[in-house]
């Protein structure tokens, strides 16, 4: 079972949200195994429950199964750590590419459509 915790904007408590799987879709939004709306990444904050969180991380370890611009699949991982934040996806070693192609996001980068966070 996986666990993300999203970090609030301000100063509230963060929130933990649990499943086997979690999916960012090209639409923006962040569903769960039953293809459920959880979270949605409006305007570089993700949106839970009527609150803004800057990001959500997820500790390991973690598998990442992205679907490029071009459609290919692969499988990356293990992490011991994830983090979605700024429209990009982080590991302690730095950011592995975007998934959202805001004006800031760094261009350079892979620009994935979907994103899966699997359990190890």
């Amino acid at each position: 079972m996986l666990t993300l915790i999203f970090r609030p904007s301000y100063g509230e408590s963060q929130v933990l949200v649990r499943g086997t799987y979690f999916r960012i879709c090209a639409d923006a939004t962040l569903r769960g195994p039953d293809n459920t709306i959880a979270a949605s990444y409006v305007k570089g904050l993700w949106q839970l429950a009527h609150r803004e969180h800057r990001s959500f991380e997820c500790s390991g370890p973690v598998y990442l199964r992205l679907t490029n611009s071009d459609g290919r699949r692969e499988r990356i991982g293990p992490y011991t750590f994830v983090k979605a934040a700024d429209g990009a996806i982080f590991t302690p070693d730095g950011r592995l590419g975007n998934y959202s192609d805001r004006s800031d996001a760094d261009v350079s980068m892979h620009r994935w459509l979907e994103i899966v966070l699997l359990e190890a």
